[in-house]
């Protein structure tokens, strides 16, 4: 066989590997498919895609609560209107009992009793039995402690204001702007970002120390109390607390 030759069947045989390319042989596949084929198999992942979406379960779903809506914050309500309204119950003698009043229109909301040192501590121990094993929890777990939250705060917005505005003496505008944005902001900022916020972060070194790592850890504090004002209840109720659940702590408010 001469030069000439070789050549020839080398030529011949590069012709022959590349037409067996992979990218050919695609190219020959997808130029035998039509246009009804195409729409079949774009409409049937399509399907596949949706079912996935409205089929699975997301564990991080809210879970539906109910609570009872008090007497006092249903339309319609009239309460006993106080002459001299103060905290200082007169009805009974040497009673300690909180005498609580709408500062509006001294209308009578009911009597609370104040908490005693040894209901504090009982508060404070049933948060530290507690605090363990919602220490085990997950991101997920926690995200829907707040989605729960989230969406009882939606939910029942109007009796949220109603019951801001009889315990402060603020306007209805006030109470949904103060009471109930606000606290859906903070849930919802949390529950966007309170983990990438929680994540461990590196800390630059020295050239001395080249051969250490710098690490912040958030670690839960564990049980921690917050004496907070009465103006803004539904604030310091659900917004402040939803942090300390988030960061693994147990809170209680004073």
């Amino acid at each position: 066989m001469g030069p000439a030759s070789f050549v020839s069947s080398k030529e011949q045989l590069h012709t022959q590997l590349l037409s067996l390319h992979p990218m050919d042989f695609f190219t020959a596949i997808g130029a035998s498919l039509d246009a009804t084929t195409v729409t079949a198999v774009l409409i049937a992942v399509f399907v596949a895609w949706l079912s996935y979406r409205l089929l699975r379960t997301d564990p991080e779903t809210a879970v539906a609560s109910t609570v009872p809506t008090p007497e006092q914050c249903r339309p319609g309500w009239k309460g006993k209107l106080l002459v001299n309204p103060s905290i200082r119950t007169t009805q009974w003698s040497g009673s300690s009992a909180i005498q609580c009043y709408a500062p509006a229109t001294g209308q009578l909301l009911g009597l609370i009793n104040p908490v005693t040192p040894n209901g504090i501590d009982r508060a404070v121990s049933k948060a530290t039995e507690a605090q363990p094993a919602w220490a085990l929890t997950t991101f997920a777990q926690r995200r829907r402690v707040l989605k729960t939250l989230l969406t009882f705060v939606l939910d029942n917005q109007e009796v949220i204001v109603r019951a801001a505005c009889l315990d402060s003496g603020k306007t209805r505008i006030d109470a949904l702007f103060g009471e109930v944005l606000v606290t859906a902001e903070k849930l919802k900022w949390t529950i966007d970002h309170g983990e990438k916020a929680l994540k461990a972060e590196q800390r630059p070194t020295n050239l001395l120390m080249f051969y250490k790592n710098n690490e912040v850890r958030y670690e839960p504090m564990g049980v921690v109390a917050a004496c907070v004002s009465w103006k803004y209840v539904n604030v310091f109720l659900f917004s402040d607390r939803h942090l300390a659940i988030f960061a693994l702590t147990r809170r209680f408010v004073c």
